[in-house]
């Protein structure tokens, strides 16, 4: 008999249970091929009723199938996309009663974004996870939200994923402003956020608090805009 399983084939088709066991796993601390086992056999049904030869027996809807080590290797294969970020922003929607910003960011004002990329940088240099709990609270407009271990990671996934979609989207500017290892991280961000408000009021600091309000997107289509005459007349020039 054949096994046909039904599992998910990419991060957008988890449902939001899925999604935050996915994340549970990985706060537990799960190696990729363990994690992958555990959503495997938990989203297609099947259950394993003890280990048989040179694999497992199984019961899958209500009928017994053996599988050797190899064919689970490979159905593990069809999984192999939980140990990328998601292409597409993903996030829970609630949390503790609480609803999340939209997942692109769309509509969240540009000092937000700064703010949590802040916290975003920070984290990954210090692994610190309540740099995760204060992006939180600005991601869900709550400013006492509390966290489990797997809604922290959750975070971190969702502006990973952010980021990734803005450097897609908006290339010239993401391309253009690379990070100095010369200079510590904290000072980095710093005159990073700094040049990029001042590009956007073109020095005029009575635009500053209309510009910090903008939203994301908005702000970031601008500064991608002003990117790409750089580099056009810097091409210019070198002509």
């Amino acid at each position: 008999m054949n096994l046909d399983l039904i599992i998910p084939t990419c991060w957008q088709e988890l449902t939001p249970k899925q999604l935050r066991y996915v994340y549970y796993l990985i706060s537990e601390g799960y190696s990729p091929e363990v994690l992958k086992t555990h959503c495997l056999f938990r989203w297609s049904g099947m259950e394993v009723i003890a280990p048989e030869g040179d694999g497992f027996s199984v019961r899958y809807q209500y009928n017994r199938y053996h599988l050797t080590a190899l064919q689970v290797t490979e159905l593990l294969s069809r999984l192999d996309w939980l140990e990328q970020i998601p292409l597409v922003p993903l996030r829970l929607h609630r949390i503790h009663g609480k609803t999340a910003a939209p997942s692109d960011l769309q509509g969240v004002p540009f000092e937000q974004y700064i703010y949590c990329d802040n916290l975003y940088q920070g984290y990954l240099h210090t692994k610190n996870t309540d740099l995760l709990q204060e992006m939180a609270a600005v991601l869900y407009d709550s400013p006492n939200i509390k966290l489990l271990p797997e809604e922290r990671i959750s975070i971190f996934y969702w502006f990973a994923s952010v980021k990734a979609l803005f450097a897609r989207k908006f290339t010239h500017f993401f391309m253009s402003a690379p990070m100095s290892k010369s200079l510590d991280l904290e000072r980095q961000i710093t005159e990073t956020m700094n040049a990029q408000i001042r590009a956007l009021t073109k020095g005029d600091i009575t635009k500053e608090n209309t510009v910090l309000k903008m939203d994301v997107w908005r702000a970031l289509t601008e500064l991608d805009a002003q990117a790409a005459d750089r580099e056009e007349l810097k091409k210019q020039t070198l002509e």
